[in-house]
């Protein structure tokens, strides 16, 4: 039976000596009687120094569980987080990646950034970025393909290049690996997926493919007012509000960068021929929402949801997305500002209680995030965008599966935490 004990992995920035640093315990460790040991992963082997000394403060160190069987001992996890070359070193929000290897090292994992090019499909090893946190600098080090890869490629530009695909297709076929986070979400078959699931059907508003000016139409005639969205869009970009003006003729208002755009048109002919003429990739159309109000601006629920230290779904955080003055989406970027849940849902709907709220927004996350685990098994995170309407009623209006950071300091704390838990139960270091 292996055994499991926590220790330290150091490794020094310039002669790259690496070292484990055993914990102090009531339990003689049978390292103890070692002054070096061997570990092995495939074809990438290391001779370590054992000491009861703590880790130099100059060096690169990770907490690191331990295990030990049969007189054989390896350390984990080793966490890789995925990307693509580029841009100097690798491509990727490297503050981001800085938080995500600062929180490895505390809670116990040894983290490092994996370009995909970088990877030697022969000897499963990679020429990955190991952090130093005291330099503030990045080190390029020979080490072995970790037990769990955190797939942060940047864009879908990149995810679409064919060595791109190729790899990860290998990555997700390969034997005591985890891929976790397989790709962008593509919106129209995002909702494909959700729509085969009668218990999400509820939350979905009306959403298909604009495949033709008869569709515009149709979805004209049905709701007051629509979105159009680019399939592969994000942070709200390419999207254009389109109204039926109750005096007659529509609206069409769309953002460049802070800025609100709005047209106006006599026919619906009228607005297919503006539209068509701008949109030159696929796009779906969707039924609007006629969203609940704070100070007279828009606003929604934006909502992480990540795999646990236990494998499961939950629900790390929410918080409210509030729309700038007369603009048509919530998005930071776009003007769009950061507010407290309590605060904007007491004041929007003052005979309801802010926390049942919260708790039905919770229960309808965590069956969304479950539905979209059966469509992509490898999915191990994802953010959404939740509208409430004027009747309380929630809706689910997008999903991202590749989370960017959220403002929330408490979010925050905890995506990180949840980032290296998950991938201490996928390795089986837990």
């Amino acid at each position: 039976m292996s055994t499991l004990a926590t220790g330290w992995v150091s490794i020094h920035p310039l002669h790259r000596t690496w070292r484990l640093h055993l914990s102090a315990s009531k339990t003689p460790h049978p390292l103890l009687s070692r002054k070096k040991v061997r570990l092995r992963f495939g074809s990438w082997e290391k001779t370590m120094l054992v000491t009861r000394k703590r880790p130099n403060l100059y060096s690169i160190k990770a907490k690191v569980r331990i295990r030990s069987h049969q007189n054989h001992f390896t350390i984990g996890p080793l966490v890789g987080i995925l990307t693509v070359a580029g841009g100097g070193l690798f491509r990727g929000v490297q503050s981001n990646f800085i938080d995500i290897i600062e929180a490895g090292r505390r809670i116990g994992a040894l983290v490092y950034v994996v370009p995909i090019e970088n990877i030697n499909w022969k000897t499963r090893t990679v020429q990955g970025y190991l952090y130093h946190r005291h330099g503030k600098k990045w080190i390029k080090e020979r080490l072995p393909l970790p037990h769990v890869l955190y797939n942060r490629i940047p864009n879908r530009a990149s995810e679409e290049q064919k060595h791109v695909k190729i790899a990860l297709a290998q990555l997700s076929n390969m034997r005591n690996l985890t891929l976790y986070n397989p790709h962008f979400f593509n919106k129209q078959q995002l909702y494909a997926a959700l729509q085969r699931d009668s218990g999400v059907l509820p939350y979905l508003p009306c959403t298909v493919p604009l495949s033709s000016k008869n569709i515009l139409y149709e979805m004209l005639s049905s709701y007051p007012f629509v979105y159009v969205k680019p399939v592969n869009g994000m942070a709200g970009q390419g999207i254009y509000r389109v109204q039926r003006k109750p005096t007659g003729g529509y609206l069409i208002q769309y953002q460049e960068r802070k800025k609100t755009v709005s047209k106006p048109f006599s026919t619906k002919e009228e607005v297919w021929m503006y539209l068509s003429s701008r949109i030159k990739q696929p796009y779906i159309i969707q039924q609007g929402i006629d969203l609940a109000t704070f100070n007279n601006k828009l606003f929604d629920v934006r909502l992480l949801a990540q795999k646990n230290g236990r494998g499961e779904w939950d629900v790390t955080g929410m918080g409210i997305r509030l729309a700038g003055s007369g603009k048509i989406t919530t998005h930071v970027p776009r003007g769009g500002s950061v507010q407290s849940p309590e605060e904007v849902l007491t004041a929007a709907f003052p005979h309801y209680s802010p926390e049942n709220i919260l708790i039905s927004i919770h229960h309808m996350a965590l069956r969304i995030a479950r539905s979209l685990e059966k469509e992509w098994p490898a999915l191990g995170e994802v953010s959404m965008d939740i509208g409430i309407d004027k009747t309380t009623r929630i809706w689910f209006i997008e999903a991202n599966a590749k989370p960017g950071k959220f403002d929330e300091p408490h979010i925050r704390k905890l995506s990180l935490r949840r980032i290296v838990e998950y991938a201490q139960h996928q390795a089986n270091f837990y």
